[in-house]
């Protein structure tokens, strides 16, 4: 598939996305896709969809596994091959994270970072 055309398909997930309607379901605000490794290193995507919120006791597995079935039903049906992955987030809760990623941290990771990549490589 060519790169303009797996742009479209990937901005076409994410309208369709926007649009399912599963019943009893909490209004989805917005979705993105975005590229993404699994545990084993292949190709996957992920879609950040941003939710209503749920009541005290949270999203039922019911809706969860709807949901994330029928983004990869969407995906199949708009011949995208890759797994897609499915995080949800509230309006707030996506807003929380954007301001963490964009601050500077100072519990920094990088030494361990570095130590998971040489591992993964077989270097010592």
């Amino acid at each position: 598939m060519s790169m303009k055309r797996r742009d479209k398909a990937l901005n076409d997930l994410a309208e369709a996305i926007r649009n399912v309607r599963l019943p009893d379901a909490p209004n989805i605000q917005g979705a993105f896709i975005e590229p993404h490794l699994d545990v084993d290193g292949e190709a996957a995507l992920k879609a950040v969809i941003i939710l209503d919120a749920p009541d005290e006791d949270g999203w039922s597995a019911d809706f969860t596994h709807a949901l994330r079935k029928e983004v990869n039903r969407l995906a199949t049906g708009l011949d995208i091959d890759e797994h897609v992955y499915v995080t949800l987030f509230t309006q707030e809760d996506f807003e929380a994270r954007k301001e963490s990623d964009d601050s500077p941290q100072d519990n920094s990771t990088g030494a361990i970072d570095d130590a998971l990549t040489k591992d993964q490589q077989g270097r010592p």
